[in-house]
């Protein structure tokens, strides 16, 4: 950095004019290159950001601002200019809320300045020395092996914690009213309170007081790893006109194995096609009813999206309609991995992401699923000659767990679901509950399954808070897709998509258990944004406070590349 600010170093002289600026007003934040920040919308009780969001004034008593990067991978270093005896530096789980609660519980661990001592879980001990106004904490976070250190003006005072969360993000607290300043790595002045000192990372990057810890990286964009799936690649939606006649959807990139469509300004069926089954086999997602065959479904699934006849549900005339659409692995083979040998498997390894049809047996079994993680959402459906809800199992839930996609009922609990076993990377378990596998010998199944991957999809769970000023949910993208349902009690299934709502706040509602058109009012709106989505709602379906809700999100864009919209 330098004290010339405004000059053009193009050597073009478009100089800019200076006003009310001084050097200490400048980082290393670029376009290119985003550090954290603390972040406006993931707080508890009463803050006020400044200085780029790295400066916090909280009052009020006890309140709580996280990052606006959370960490599932490498290793990690920013630092704190403290502003008086009563700050705790720590982490907390992404997952969790970020409320007074969540930070005092197994979710949050901190360094507390009167004492010393570490603070996890309701309970303090023993750790490094007192520190307050003026002191500088490090933090390191090393996400590969879950351990946590903090350094008091340079010297460490040890490991504090070794974790076990999959997403952790750096999170700042006080008892009591004072302003703590942040160093992500791009300014080591902290907004004009210390001398910079200019110290970068081992890749050269950042600008922090002290130099980080060997193998330690400042926690931006640059740094991220880079993603190993394209978002667009494996999934993508596509708006069209219905004109009841032969249609060639383009535009996906595509070539889908899962299409799902649903009618916008009208009430026709959500509806499920898939590779697997066949293009001319439609599934209701809103309905009990059984697989229908329409010869004039989709005729073909193509490179760059598929090829529909003139069937109502997907190619009304003159209707609005939208195409959600995933990637597995074309038509499939038999996968034998468990008891129940499937008819055919097709999985996307790399995104997560297979569709499986089987015949039910009537006795606990299991079935591959032919991924490489344990999925951590199953949807199944039966296809043959008998009605049946659409089962669905997710991370958030007991292994004896499950919801209803056709319903809006809360989950409820059997052994006769899964078999009281959660998937594993190779199977997943059914029981003897005939709406996911019964005898008869017609009793067949079509099983869809999901896990997280990052940069790409995310499948998890949030708290609400029952405000319109609401939880905000880390997925470490820009959302294209998200699906939200209360698991605890009554609710609708809720999607919204950034191709409908492509602006804040995302307004166009539809619902997968219901064939209701599109709604958009502000009923459950949210805000779509550059690390995840925040609710913008009081709906009791998908912001009820102190409610768990469920929800499974797919990427318009990794959060390494994204912006806000």
């Amino acid at each position: 950095m330098s004290n010339d600010l405004g000059i053009d170093r193009s050597g073009n002289g478009n100089n800019w004019t200076v006003n009310n600026m001084a050097f200490a007003d400048q980082v290393v934040d670029s376009p290119t290159n985003n550090f954290a920040t603390l972040n406006p919308l993931d707080y508890y009780s009463t803050i006020t950001l400044s200085e780029g969001n790295t400066k916090v004034y909280m009052s009020n008593g006890w309140a709580v601002c996280r990052g606006t990067i959370a960490m599932t991978s490498g290793k990690w270093y920013w630092e704190v200019v403290v502003g008086g005896a009563y700050t705790q530096v720590g982490v907390s789980d992404t997952s969790a809320p970020t409320s007074l609660s969540s930070w005092h519980s197994a979710s949050g661990w901190t360094y507390y300045a009167n004492t010393g001592n570490k603070y996890n879980n309701n309970s303090s001990s023993s750790y490094g020395s007192s520190y307050t106004t003026g002191d500088i904490i490090g933090v390191t976070y090393d996400a590969d092996n879950g351990q946590v250190t903090f350094y008091k003006n340079n010297v460490s005072q040890g490991v504090a914690y070794t974790l076990t969360a999959d997403s952790i993000s750096p999170t700042s607290g006080t008892v009591t009213s004072q302003t703590d300043v942040y160093n992500f790595g791009q300014d080591s002045s902290f907004a004009g309170n210390k001398t910079a000192q200019g110290n970068q990372d081992g890749n050269d990057i950042g600008d922090f007081y002290y130099t980080p810890p060997t193998g330690f990286l400042a926690l931006c964009t640059k740094n991220l790893p880079d993603v190993a799936v394209t978002p667009s690649e494996h999934f993508n939606t596509v708006l069209y006109t219905g004109n009841e006649a032969t249609q060639s959807i383009t535009g996906v990139s595509l070539q889908p194995d899962l299409v799902w469509f649903k009618q916008r300004n009208g009430t026709r069926n959500n509806t499920l096609i898939d590779s697997v089954r066949g293009g001319t086999k439609q599934l209701f997602s809103n309905s009990t009813g059984t697989e229908e065959t329409y010869a004039t479904a989709i005729t073909s699934f193509d490179t760059d999206g598929f090829t529909i006849g003139s069937q109502y549900n997907i190619n009304e005339d003159n209707k609005s309609m939208v195409a959600w659409n995933w990637k597995a692995n074309g038509s499939g083979s038999s996968n034998t991995n468990g008891s129940i040998n499937t008819t055919k498997t097709s999985a996307n390894v790399d995104a997560g992401f297979s569709i499986s049809t089987y015949t039910g047996t009537g006795v606990n079994g299991t079935i591959g699923h032919g991924l490489s993680k344990p999925p951590e959402m199953v949807i199944v459906k039966e296809r043959g000659d008998d009605t049946g809800n659409w089962y669905v199992w997710h991370t958030g839930f007991a292994a004896t767990d499950g919801i209803f996609l056709n319903l809006t009922s809360a989950k409820a609990t059997s052994d006769t679901y899964w078999n009281d076993t959660a998937p594993t990377s190779s199977v997943f378990s059914v029981g003897t509950n005939t709406d996911i596998n019964g005898t008869t010998g017609t009793d067949t199944y079509v099983a869809y399954c999901f896990h997280s991957v990052d940069g790409y999809s995310k499948c998890s769970s949030f708290v609400g808070n029952g405000n319109v000023d609401g939880t905000f949910i880390y997925t470490g993208f820009r959302p294209a897709f998200v699906l939200v349902k209360e698991s605890s009690n009554t609710g609708y299934w809720v999607l919204h998509d950034t191709s409908r709502s492509p602006t804040n706040v995302a307004l166009g509602t539809l619902y997968p258990n219901g064939a209701e058109a599109e709604d958009t009012s502000t009923a459950y709106q949210i805000d779509i944004l550059s690390n995840g989505f925040k609710q913008r709602n009081t709906s009791g379906s998908t912001n009820t406070s102190g409610a768990t809700h469920i929800y499974i999100a797919f990427a318009e864009t990794p959060f390494k590349y994204s912006n806000a919209r």
